[in-house]
């Protein structure tokens, strides 16, 4: 079966910059997919590309087994909802949604059908007639989502669109997009440059660095084994122990990563001795910072708001231990997945 997109030798340039480089790139059909990286890693303009607003300087676009390189936005099977939700504000909720259907030539009748379906699945029933100004942030993003999906786009691409949302709204549209996701069946490929939202909502992730994906796989793999330093700092947080002090611990003597939440204080059998430098409340965890004997390092550990984590204090003597199985043994410097 051919994937809902495949990108070949996919490559863009803007004058002497460089913004994609050589990506080859399958995404499954009804997969929720996320492209994840910071600013300028190249990420929105292969979301562009998909979608047909960037042409690539060099390479191809074939969706769902058509090549759709050279077509234009309008005459692909693919929808996008942006940031900023793009709404009309002089039109109701309702005609928003109506509005591409409308264009499309279909019947009153059966876009007001379609429209308040559209409404209803991302729960707005009863919002047919509000204007956007007087919607909440979190309310014209559904708009948004149910003005794409009332085209039945065989994929829905989506540029940060829960960028301008404040936390706590972010994280119930969260899962709400995941829901819908469900719901529809379709395929979703989602840009972001948060690794919480990123890991929260996709079946897999793309990590891009410098126009090129540096590791591809689930959440799981690549939040346990990332693959080089760079992943292993962005994508969540990350001790990086040089080879002399992994050798320390008993790992291999190579470039290391370790998660805060697998170091292990004052265990039973020992480890390597150190200092708490600081011990940074977060609400449910403490961040513990280690100074490690002889040297050089320092290491961070997580410990659950209970116990004796709430009795750790700076300047405290402590142990250190890493399991071995929770450790990710790094490259310099990934390829291209």
């Amino acid at each position: 079966m051919d994937p809902a997109i495949r990108l070949r030798g996919l490559h863009k340039r803007f004058g002497d910059t460089i913004a994609v480089a050589d990506l080859d790139l399958d995404i499954a059909e009804g997969e929720f997919f996320s492209m994840l990286g910071p600013s300028g890693s190249g990420k929105t303009t292969v979301l562009r590309i998909i979608a047909g607003f960037e042409q690539p300087t060099s390479g191809s676009v074939a969706l769902f087994g058509r090549d759709v390189t050279a077509l234009a936005p309008f005459a692909r099977p693919v929808n996008t909802v942006f940031q900023d939700y793009a709404l009309f504000p002089h039109l109701s909720v309702i005609a928003n949604v109506e509005y591409g259907l409308r264009v499309a030539g279909v019947a009153r009748k059966e876009r007001r059908a379609k429209a308040e379906e559209a409404l209803a699945s991302v729960r707005l029933a009863g919002f047919e007639d509000r204007r956007p100004h007087e919607l909440s942030g979190g309310q014209r993003q559904r708009v948004a989502l149910a003005r794409a999906i009332v085209l039945r786009p065989q994929a829905l691409l989506l540029d940060e669109p829960l960028g301008a949302l404040d936390l706590k709204l972010r994280e119930q549209m969260q899962v709400e997009l995941k829901e819908l996701q469900r719901s529809l069946g379709i395929t979703f490929v989602f840009v972001t440059h948060d690794q919480d939202e990123a890991l929260t909502l996709s079946d897999r992730v793309a990590v891009f660095d410098a126009g090129r994906v540096v590791q591809l796989g689930t959440p799981r793999e690549v939040y346990d084994h990332p693959r080089n330093p760079f992943i292993a700092s962005f994508v969540g947080s990350s001790t990086l122990l040089e080879p002399d002090v992994a050798e320390r611990f008993g790992l291999p003597a190579i470039a290391t990563a370790v998660r805060p939440e697998r170091v292990t204080l004052d265990a039973p059998d020992g480890g390597v001795a150190g200092t708490i430098a600081e011990v940074i409340y977060t609400g449910p965890e403490h961040r513990i910072v280690i100074d490690l004997d002889g040297v050089g390092a320092r290491i961070t550990a997580l410990e659950p708001n209970i116990g004796a984590a709430q009795r750790r204090s700076r300047g405290d003597r402590v142990t250190v231990s890493i399991d071995p199985a929770a450790a990710a043994p790094l490259e310099s410097d990934a390829p291209a997945a």
